[in-house]
């Protein structure tokens, strides 16, 4: 079965995924479905387009056991993030050079995606009997509408085990954490900069926003998770202000929280929005009662964490040696939509694909291994009948 793995035809797809752009923000991945559509059309499967945003449409595929659905579930997404500057020739013009496919995306993750439909075509001209999802969502680079969608609407169950397609480096990560795009709006009173006093500055009661996060860093460092590590906190933006000779009346904050289990965005935030007032409060700001806070939850994600010695996670990492990786396993401090997809199906959860996201992914002259392209798809394929092979092993005794 390994040898039904065509590379030629899975750096092609690879290639065509990546022309096909998707730039997140700043576009649409409507051209890469196309692609993803007209492959698996191509496989016999049975494909299902939901539309999230005019443009933006998430693919269900199924193929095999009667197309019904259930069994193994692949997850990948459509987007990838802007070009931007510093490449060596057009981003989404892939080219291969010393053994590596060159452009956006090739990493992260249309190399995983055209790995994960290779494997599918393996699987099905073998044994075709077992069924196979590929869930392919759009904005995962940017607010996750594409998965929120999908659970939404997506009925739970039906699924055994899952893989995110993810790039890892081959390794198998069990888990990680949540994460949380918070925004804060701090509001105070605007003044002539040489009355300062007559007004209530946004910015000086950020400052303190600020320093009061920097001080839960310290905490949440010293009691992080056994598996996961510690929930962190990072300001990623912020806005305010007027002019130099205004006292500023607002300021926006974009803000950054990792996630462990059993936490909530929402309760964060608001634990979070009763400290700072507080902080304020005792400041010596000037006119700190006239400051008022507000936030939202703009994204969560949840984590997820799979036991290393399950039998979903042995079968994964035993699969990827065979296949020739390593086998091993890990934690990602990043985060993925696997989190839902282990949340909402309640199935074992494992990330494994091809790229390293460290180096790689979101860089210039973003590139792949091909032989690591080829791992990767006759990994999802042993992952496949491997575990095909596990689920009915309780039929088989029960005879």
């Amino acid at each position: 079965m390994l040898l039904d793995i065509d590379q030629d035809r899975l750096i092609a797809l690879a290639r065509e995924l990546i022309a096909a752009g998707g730039e997140n923000p700043g576009g649409s991945e409507e051209r890469t479905v196309q692609v993803l559509h007209r492959a698996l059309a191509d496989l016999g499967a049975t494909v299902q387009l939901h539309e999230v945003a005019p443009g933006r449409p998430n693919l269900v595929a199924h193929l095999g056991g009667g197309n019904a659905g259930g069994g193994l579930l692949f997850l990948g997404h459509s987007d990838v993030v802007p070009a931007g500057a510093g490449w060596d020739a057009d981003a989404f013009t892939p080219r291969v050079q010393q053994g590596r496919l060159i452009g956006r995306g090739a990493t992260d993750m249309k190399g995983g995606l055209a790995a994960v439909i290779a494997a599918m075509a393996a699987i099905n001209s073998h044994a075709p009997q077992i069924p196979l999802t590929l869930v392919c969502t759009v904005d995962e680079e940017a607010d996750a509408a594409g998965i929120g969608h999908y659970v939404q609407r997506a009925p739970a169950g039906s699924y055994t085990g899952c893989v995110v397609a993810e790039p890892t480096d081959l390794v198998a990560i069990v888990g990680c954490r949540g994460a949380a795009n918070l925004r804060v709006r701090i509001t105070g009173a605007s003044a002539h900069a040489g009355r300062p006093a007559d007004g209530a500055s946004a910015i000086q009661a950020a400052a303190e926003l600020v320093s009061l996060l920097n001080r839960d860093s310290l905490l949440l460092a010293a009691a992080p998770h056994p598996v996961l590590g510690a929930a962190t906190w990072n300001v990623g933006t912020l806005s305010a202000g007027h002019g130099t000779s205004i006292v500023p009346d607002t300021a926006i904050l974009g803000i950054d929280r990792r996630l462990l289990p059993g936490e909530e965005a929402r309760e964060v935030l608001d634990d979070l929005l009763d400290r700072a007032r507080q902080a304020i409060e005792r400041s010596e700001i000037a006119g700190s009662e006239r400051i008022s806070l507000s936030g939202e939850v703009e994204m969560q994600m949840p984590g997820f964490v799979t036991e290393p010695e399950a039998g979903f996670t042995r079968t994964v990492r035993h699969a990827a040696r065979e296949a020739g990786a390593s086998g091993d396993y890990g934690i990602w401090t990043a985060s993925c939509e696997g989190g839902f997809i282990a949340e909402h199906h309640a199935v074992p959860t494992v990330v494994l694909g091809p790229g390293e996201i460290n180096t790689q992914a979101h860089q210039p002259n973003e590139s792949v291994s091909v032989n690591d392209l080829g791992t990767a798809a006759r990994a999802y394929a042993l992952i496949a009948l491997r575990h095909h092979e596990a689920q009915r092993q309780p039929e088989a005794q029960s005879d």
